[in-house]
């Protein structure tokens, strides 16, 4: 399955490794770990994409799913079966808007 992400999935990704450096005095270990998990939960939606709550508007149509440890990793997708694509519209860590987020990002929403 080909994953396809937002743009702004990266600076995610980024932000993610900031804040747990930051909180952490510098644990680039944690970091690496917490991405890891998310590249596990990515392989895990992968394999299951049909797999995960549905959400209402504003995001209707897409699906969530938490995962990591203390299951404080969000990845909101759209599975795509007939183009064998996995649509990822972000990434969210903690206590983030994640709605809010994935909201913002309508334009890519809208595109798939």
């Amino acid at each position: 399955m080909r994953l396809i992400r937002h743009p702004l999935v990266q600076h995610d990704l980024l932000a993610l490794v900031d804040h747990i450096v930051e909180t952490t005095q510098g644990d680039f270990a944690a970091a690496a770990r917490r991405l890891d998990e998310i590249d596990a939960l990515l392989a895990a939606i992968a394999g299951n994409p049909l797999s995960g709550m549905r959400l209402s508007p504003p995001l209707e149509g897409w699906l969530v799913r938490h995962g990591g440890r203390g299951h404080r990793i969000t990845i909101v997708f759209k599975p795509s079966p007939d183009h064998s694509a996995l649509y990822v519209a972000l990434v969210a860590f903690g206590a983030q808007d994640w709605i809010a987020e994935g909201s913002a990002r309508r334009s890519f929403i809208e595109a798939v």
